[in-house]
């Protein structure tokens, strides 16, 4: 293999992915929010952030959306035009109001989009914390696997 073959097949792929943050109580959708590396801004009711990660050989970059209740149904429906994936956050568990997050994000994104549950009791404790980047990391894995196996 010469040098430039070695080095193409070492090069760092990078994505860009816009992850979807829903759930019921808006403080709690900040405080997960706020959890990740850069800060959050709110603009016409959407709250945007964003981190990245390496996943094995990929560098990703992902953007977060979250509706607070008072934005209007066109933002709502903007946070999720091109999600590729959803996290729902609960207090607690509630398969209710999971399940109504969930048709949710069937209507708007369709199926085979990575989507999680994190419930954070009465408080974001250091376990709680590591768990929510742990399922962010298992949210990035699923999309670059979906995007592998449709070879985009």
């Amino acid at each position: 293999m010469s040098p430039a073959q070695k080095k193409a097949s070492n090069k760092t792929k990078k994505y860009l992915f816009k992850i979807t943050v829903v759930g019921p109580d808006d403080k709690l959708l900040m405080d997960v929010l706020s959890l990740f590396d850069d800060p959050v801004v709110s603009v016409d009711g959407i709250r945007i952030g964003s981190t990245e990660v390496d996943v094995d050989t990929s560098e990703v970059h992902a953007v977060f959306m979250s509706p607070r209740h008072s934005a209007l149904d066109v933002l709502l429906t903007l946070t999720y035009k091109g999600a590729s994936g959803v996290i729902i956050v609960l207090r607690e568990s509630d398969q209710e109001l999971e399940r109504l997050y969930r048709d949710e994000v069937l209507e708007n994104l369709g199926t085979d989009i990575p989507t999680r549950v994190v419930t954070t009791g009465s408080s974001i404790d250091k376990f709680k914390r590591n768990e929510i980047h742990h399922l962010f990391e298992e949210v990035v894995v699923e999309i670059l696997e979906h995007k592998t196996r449709k070879g985009k």
